[in-house]
C-alpha cells in the first residue's frame, strides 16, 4: 500500500514539526521483512518507489515499533544505520506515515 513518509529526526535528534512539514516527503510502498545477519534476526521496514531496481530514497528502519495510529496516519520508531568513515552505528529514527 502506498504511503507518504515524513522523517521526524535528523541524526537522532527530533525535528520541529514545522520543519518536518516543510521538508522532504517520500511516497512509495512500505515493505516489512526479516533479515538474518550472522546469528541474529532483525525486523525492518523499507520504502520502495514504483521501480524495484531503484534503491529506497530513505534508509531502512530497523526494529520498527508502532508508536500510535489514527484514521489516516501512523508513526513508527526504530533505528537507522549511519556510516561515518570506517565506523557504522545506529541512531533513533521516527517515521510519520500517512495516505498520499
Amino acid at each position: 500500500m502506498r504511503f507518504k513518509v515524513y522523517l521526524l529526526r535528523s541524526r537522532g535528534r527530533r525535528l520541529a514539526f514545522r520543519d518536518v512539514l516543510n521538508g522532504p516527503k517520500y511516497t512509495g510502498d512500505l515493505i516489512s521483512e526479516q533479515v538474518t545477519l550472522g546469528s541474529e534476526r532483525f525486523d525492518l521496514v523499507s520504502l520502495r518507489c514504483g521501480d524495484p531496481v531503484v534503491p529506497s530514497p530513505i534508509p531502512v528502519l530497523y526494529q520498527p515499533v508502532l508508536l500510535g495510529f489514527s484514521t489516516l496516519a501512523f508513526r513508527l520508531r526504530g533505528f537507522e544505520r549511519v556510516e561515518r568513515g570506517a565506523s557504522v552505528f545506529g541512531v533513533v529514527q521516527e517515521w510519520h506515515c500517512e495516505l498520499p
